[in-house]
């Protein structure tokens, strides 16, 4: 059986009249849908948050707060891991609003988008008072020359916000955090590996980045170095004794400290004394840094770290070389 957004595609695409839907389509309805697939082609999850109906993002917010708070009952931390991440406690999870909650879940989630042009507004099927499905065929830009104009058509569901309308949640979002949350491979992980270059013959690397990652000099093993091991893992035991100014005074870098005022550094030692939620963040990416491996910049001065998909409000970790002693970048 298909559903009503399958059917209506498949009508279209075989050249079916707009005649079941309704004739027009409002302005408000119309600005609804322009803003989100202006939203999906940024490749922003935070722009498609705004485009989304706050209530959406409440509710979503909402439910998935109760599974895991359900999960820490039992002592478990499976959910909470597949949507944020190791590192990410569930207290920090409770403070995120509901635009910065999937700002952080929709970087595990794939929504193509494309900027388009020209709008064609085919009809609007309405779903009670208050929600519709539009259905739109958008035109992508042409390349200067080309006569051919290519139309994609689709069907954005809409929920009145206020006088206006707003973006519904889309089903393609719920399905993904519901793969996310049963372990099922996820179309981010679909698209990623079928994305992914293809490796050349003998197990060489290949990358199309300006810079390439830089290795270890003659005489470096291409194990992490055991005074990088060394600070890690000091690093790691001042946090679980919860000495604060052990980790911003002795294991950050001479230079960290050097960048901020005394005012500033005084801050954010007693925010990692006093927030239990922000130094369980420091500890838990100590703990899964030092379960990886960094490749080496600048003449093997520096140690970087690729700590994405742990729901870090960052990708990489760094420490550093100063005065022939390894520290923590940033």
């Amino acid at each position: 059986m298909l559903n009503l957004r399958s059917l209506v595609i498949v009508l279209l695409a075989l050249g079916a009249p707009a005649s079941f839907a309704h004739e027009t389509t409002g302005r408000g309805q119309q600005k609804a849908v322009e803003e989100y697939l202006a939203a999906l082609a940024t490749g922003s999850p935070q722009a498609v948050a705004f485009a989304i109906h706050p209530d959406e993002l409440v509710r979503m917010r909402t439910s998935i707060l109760q599974k895991l708070r359900a999960e820490a009952d039992r002592g478990e931390g499976t959910i909470r891991t597949r949507l944020f991440g190791s590192a990410l406690p569930l207290p920090e999870i409770e403070r995120l609003t509901p635009i910065s909650f999937y700002t952080t879940l929709g970087r595990k989630l794939y929504l193509p988008g494309r900027e388009y042009r020209d709008y064609r507004y085919l009809g609007a099927i309405a779903e009670g008072a208050d929600t519709a499905q539009v259905i739109v065929r958008a035109e992508v830009p042409r390349e200067r020359g080309e006569t051919r104009t290519v139309g994609v058509v689709n069907v954005v569901t809409i929920k009145r916000y206020g006088k206006d309308w707003k973006a519904a949640m889309p089903s393609e979002i719920e399905a993904q955090l519901d793969d996310l949350i049963h372990g099922r491979r996820s179309m981010a992980t679909a698209r990623a590996a079928a994305a992914a270059p293809a490796q050349p013959a003998g197990g060489e690397t290949s990358t199309g980045s300006s810079t390439p990652a830089a290795t270890p000099p003659a005489g470096v093993d291409s194990a992490t170095p055991a005074a990088v091991r060394e600070r890690l893992a000091a690093a790691e035991k001042a946090l679980s004794e919860a000495k604060c100014g052990e980790y911003y005074k002795e294991h950050m870098s001479p230079n960290f400290r050097r960048m901020i005022s005394k005012k500033a550094l005084e801050a954010l030692i007693a925010s990692c004394q006093n927030r239990l939620g922000n130094r369980e963040m420091l500890l838990g990416t100590v703990r899964i840094v030092r379960g990886l491996e960094p490749r080496f910049e600048y003449n093997a001065q520096r140690a970087v770290y690729d700590v994405s998909g742990n729901g870090l409000p960052f990708d990489t970790f760094a420490l550093e070389l100063v005065d022939k002693r390894w520290y923590i970048a940033e």
